[in-house]
């Protein structure tokens, strides 16, 4: 069971009932892996009862040979957090209100070291590598830079896609968002992968190859950017203003994609875009 638990997530699967002495029953999930889930409500939050019925069930769990028990706990339940760390769980994550406000503990309950998955720890960003018919290349100037030496430097759009977001469609959006542009994707021209960002997480980044009609106006958002335009694709490459490591990326603009096209893995239940080379 141990190693199954190196894919181990929290997943519904059955059920299991921790009993304390005067105590109601704390009921969880069990997965296929061997963990048990509990998902704490307001109620359960009693630290005067709590306590026990943590207790019961870690101990019912180590002699039913469970390998992992989480708790989720909502943040109406967020009372209850002192007296799981006390019991010996740990922060796995926690999700802001609008996606569900909750954190998630854990505790490892084999002998040896965990091999529960980590939280995800990569955030994901796009940029639109924009081109009209006569190839001008749109680019931009934040308001604020990240250093001092790219401050004023003309870039790519891009932000970071949000959850559930697909990688064109969060170019489209970030484009349109920046710059009023509204573009259609074509395909992933590259991506970098950098690490070291806020919050400890790295960075995927893709580029998108988009195209948008002759003398679209690009219309700065002022919150985020000093300026918005368009420049001839040959001009942006040799520019002294246009960061470096952009013009790497426009020495691509013309080169081989990674078309878009739908797909299905077999672990997933709804279909999801494949990214492959364009057919010959």
């Amino acid at each position: 069971v141990p190693a199954l638990c190196r894919q181990l997530l929290p997943a519904p699967a059955g059920s299991s009932r921790a009993m304390s002495s005067g105590a109601a029953p704390l009921t969880g999930t069990v997965d296929i892996f061997g963990g048990i889930t509990v998902v704490l409500t307001p109620e359960d939050a009693d630290a005067g009862v709590l306590a026990g019925r943590v207790a019961a069930l870690l101990r019912e769990s180590r002699e039913q040979e469970r390998c992992a028990a989480w708790v989720k706990v909502p943040t109406a339940a967020g009372a209850a957090l002192p007296v799981l760390l006390q019991a010996g769980f740990d922060w796995h994550h926690a999700q802001p209100a609008e996606q569900g406000g909750y954190a998630m503990l854990v505790q490892w309950l084999k002998d040896g070291p965990s091999n529960l998955p980590k939280h995800a720890n990569h955030q994901i960003g796009v940029g639109g590598l924009v081109l009209t018919p006569s190839n001008k290349v749109l680019l931009i100037q934040e308001r604020v830079s990240t250093h001092a030496s790219v401050h004023r430097k003309w870039k790519l759009p891009g932000g970071l896609a949000d959850p559930g977001e697909d990688l064109v469609a969060a170019a489209v959006r970030e484009v349109e968002e920046e710059t009023g542009v509204k573009a259609e994707p074509e395909g992933v021209v590259c991506f970098h992968h950098r690490h070291g960002y806020r919050h400890g997480v790295s960075d995927i980044y893709f580029t998108v190859r988009m195209r948008a009609p002759e003398n679209v106006q690009a219309i700065p958002d002022g919150s985020e950017l000093l300026a918005a335009e368009w420049m001839p694709l040959e001009e942006a490459q040799a520019h002294e203003d246009v960061m470096q490591f952009n013009k790497i990326i426009l020495a691509m603009a013309k080169g081989p994609i990674l078309k878009p096209r739908w797909g299905r893995h077999g672990s997933v239940r709804s279909d999801h875009f494949l990214y492959a080379p364009e057919a010959e």
